[in-house]
């Protein structure tokens, strides 16, 4: 029997917030290179603790901060990136958007976000 995952479940925040560190983090060491989401999804799911010693503070503060993209172009592509997570998760709010498991739930974060990918 699969997962229920619900639009207000806290997992679509952790995904959210794991996309948005870790591809931040791969952008300040390649810049914008294919694979950006999708990386940071296998990464998540494969490694949660090193993600999590990596990342000790996972919240709104610590995905806003810039510091790490001194570069103007790579800050600009996580700028966007941020807005576009943001527009992903009041979509899966407005429209009470359920996913059945954990890869779906990748899946529809991967897909929705594929212009970074």
């Amino acid at each position: 029997m699969g997962v229920k995952i619900k639009a207000n479940d806290d997992r679509i925040l952790a995904i959210a917030t794991a996309v948005l560190l870790l591809s931040r983090d791969d952008l300040s060491q390649r810049g914008a290179t294919p694979g950006l989401i999708t990386r940071a999804l296998a990464v998540y799911r494969t490694d949660y603790a090193g993600y999590k010693a990596l990342h000790p503070k996972r919240d709104r503060a610590a995905v806003s901060d810039l510091s790490s993209l001194p570069q103007q172009g790579r800050r600009e592509v996580y700028e966007k990136l941020l807005a576009a997570v943001d527009v992903v998760l009041a979509r899966i709010e407005r429209n009470s958007t359920q996913f059945s498991s954990l890869l779906e739930l990748d899946n529809f974060f991967a897909f929705n976000l594929k212009q970074f990918d």
